[in-house]
């Protein structure tokens, strides 16, 4: 079964390449959350702790900066149907194994509303390369998207933020702190 999802996640590497080439004439508009109306947060949500995280990181953006719209795009790859924790709100939706193909390309009315949707900043809180997420990333009509540093991350975001630690709440604020001096006023 491990080669299967290793020949998967190649797969849905190689349409990935081919989708950055497509996507190279964006033009990002840099956004600072003092300016800010609207943020999406992409993130892998693994188990309840890490909704918790993300939800607690959705309601520090609303009450320390104001942002009217914050949204919460999760993804699991739990093998249950839906796991109990994930409940789709009006600030949360979240994919999982069923929304996507053979080769990890999302679709869905989930998806496809989150990608139409211009966000001014689009943070993606994933410490490592998810495929399915970053088919979200790319297509994700956002006008600015930030996330930690890779050299395999380069066209995915406008700006990334070298971080190698295992610490949400240390790279949060992390961005947070970038993220109010870029582009101040």
């Amino acid at each position: 079964m491990q080669a299967l999802d290793n020949i998967k996640i190649k797969a849905g590497r190689l349409i990935l390449k081919k989708e950055v080439k497509k996507n190279a004439n964006r033009k990002p508009v840099v956004c600072n959350l003092n300016t800010a109306s609207s943020v999406a947060l992409l993130m892998n949500i693994s188990d309840e702790s890490d909704l918790q995280k993300i939800t607690k990181f959705e309601k520090f953006l609303k009450a320390e900066f104001g942002i009217k719209k914050v949204f919460i795009l999760g993804y699991s790859d739990n093998k249950k149907e839906d796991p109990e924790f994930l409940r789709s709100s009006i600030s949360f939706d979240y994919l999982q194994r069923k929304d996507l193909s053979w080769n990890g390309v999302p679709s869905g009315p989930v998806y496809e509303n989150f990608v139409a949707e211009r966000f001014d900043i689009l943070i993606d809180m994933t410490n490592y390369f998810n495929v399915p997420l970053r088919f979200v990333l790319l297509r994700s009509k956002a006008k600015f998207k930030t996330g930690i540093f890779s050299e395999e991350s380069t066209p995915y975001f406008d700006m990334m933020i070298a971080f190698d630690k295992d610490d949400f709440e240390e790279y949060a604020n992390q961005l947070v702190h970038y993220l109010t001096i870029i582009n101040a006023k």
